[in-house]
């Protein structure tokens, strides 16, 4: 008898396993159907942004007669199927490539909800609701998860390796007001503090009101880069920070910077 009732628990865990695994492979599915229908729907570019990488063009937010940003062409369908869209994330030969996404009154809204608002449990990389894209500022932080089946920022970990950086050195970052090109300048482990912990938050440093606010912050990213980097921000730069879980240490990330080095006015 207990024999049976062993083999008959036996078989409803690997029933609920399979129907858990046949579950997140559908969701993984859905998902990647769902970017595929939203890259398709992205606009060209009007400009190679490339051709501005030697001379650094500033990029300042295109704005109407009326003093309001406007929306770039090219995201102009999807921004009017979901206005909570703030830009589009890609690193060339890595699995990113997605819509990133910002809601102000719930930073994580976008943690377990995809493009639609339906539940999603890859979600899409969201900003930091303390960053402003329209201004823009100083440092605009974006999270994702790092998915087991490589989708969202799991490629960020790919980062470990000085020779994956070597060949992955830019970031497209296109605000929906701006198109822009970023090289990295830091790589680095981090990780969540307790609340009243004296440490190093890198995800604290949003606007550069002082020259040595910048200073202080980009020495500290600098000092604990995982290798030496080449590039070099100045206080006068724009960065963009992109962080993802790292499990090696309790609330741990992995986190790259990388400075604006050209872009497009509207």
């Amino acid at each position: 008898m207990i024999l049976l009732f062993i083999a008959v628990v036996s078989i409803l865990i690997l029933l609920v396993c399979v129907f858990m695994l046949i579950s997140y492979s559908l969701s993984s599915y859905r998902q990647s159907l769902i970017s595929s229908r939203l890259k398709g729907m992205v606009g060209e570019s009007e400009v190679d942004l490339s051709t501005d990488m030697e001379t650094g063009r500033t990029v300042t937010s295109g704005t109407a007669s009326d003093g309001h940003s406007r929306v770039l062409k090219k995201y102009q369908s999807l921004y009017e199927l979901n206005p909570d869209i703030v830009g589009w994330i890609s690193i060339e030969g890595t699995n990113i490539d997605y819509p990133v996404m910002q809601t102000v009154y719930d930073e994580e809204y976008y943690l377990h909800r995809n493009f639609y608002e339906d539940s999603s449990t890859e979600g899409l990389p969201f900003m930091d609701n303390r960053c402003i894209i329209s201004k823009p500022s100083t440092n605009l932080i974006i999270y994702g998860h790092n998915m087991k089946n490589g989708t969202m920022f799991a490629d960020l970990l790919k980062y470990e390796s000085k020779s994956f950086y070597e060949q992955h050195k830019y970031i497209r970052f296109d605000t929906v007001y701006e198109e822009a090109l970023y090289e990295i300048v830091a790589v680095f482990r981090s990780r969540v503090a307790y609340k009243d912990e004296q440490t190093f938050k890198f995800y604290n440093f949003i606007e550069a009101d002082l020259e040595n606010e910048f200073e202080d912050y980009y020495n500290a990213i600098r000092s604990i880069s995982l290798y030496d980097i080449d590039a070099e921000a100045i206080s006068s730069d724009y960065l963009i920070t992109l962080s993802t879980c790292e499990y090696t240490v309790d609330d741990g990330r992995f986190v790259i910077v990388a400075r604006r080095i050209a872009g497009t006015d509207q």
